[in-house]
């Protein structure tokens, strides 16, 4: 369970992270963006929100972890 949580929270973190990068992109001057800060725009915050996301599911999903008791 911990682990789907985590594959969900990560998937769902990359809408905002694409509206995010793209409203940067477009702030920096859209088309007029050279090549290696259009790479960083488009596709590094997409990745870091993904990793974020993923993180932060994984971190805050403890409770649905399952622990095995070992007697």
């Amino acid at each position: 369970m911990r682990l789907l949580r985590t594959l969900i929270m990560g998937g769902v973190m990359l809408i905002p992270g694409i509206l995010l990068g793209f409203v940067i992109w477009y702030l920096a001057g859209g088309e007029a963006v050279t090549e290696p800060v259009e790479t960083i725009i488009c596709n590094g915050i997409p990745m870091l929100s993904v990793i974020s996301g993923l993180v932060f599911g994984w971190m805050t999903g403890e409770a649905y972890s399952v622990k095995m008791d070992s007697n």
